[in-house]
């Protein structure tokens, strides 16, 4: 057999971006953020597609780095477009959260 050996690339910056304020998101959504005054850096970075589109999405991220709420928006932007003339229509929410017990 043939030994190769692929070096690792060399770690970029990190661009920290800017954190997207709570008071920035919907009324609804502003609800489930109580006492939290912006998100993090991986929620700002995929608040577009997690709260603002229908896109699926994969997030992979170390235990700690804010998945649940990644997810808790996901959950919002369902919640959203339940909502007519100021109401939720309880009746329309479907949602599953499917999560483990342990990490």
């Amino acid at each position: 057999y043939v030994g190769v050996c692929v070096p690792p690339t060399k770690s970029k910056a990190r661009d920290e971006g800017a954190r997207v304020p709570i008071s920035s998101l919907p009324q609804f959504a502003q609800l489930a953020f109580g006492g939290v005054q912006s998100l993090n850096q991986l929620q700002s970075a995929v608040v577009e597609t997690a709260l603002h589109s229908n896109e699926n999405m994969l997030v992979c991220a170390p235990t700690g780095a804010g998945k649940t709420n990644v997810a808790l928006l996901a959950i919002l932007q369902q919640v959203g477009g339940c909502i007519e003339s100021g109401v939720l229509q309880r009746e329309r929410v479907k949602i599953v959260y499917v999560a483990p017990m342990k990490a």
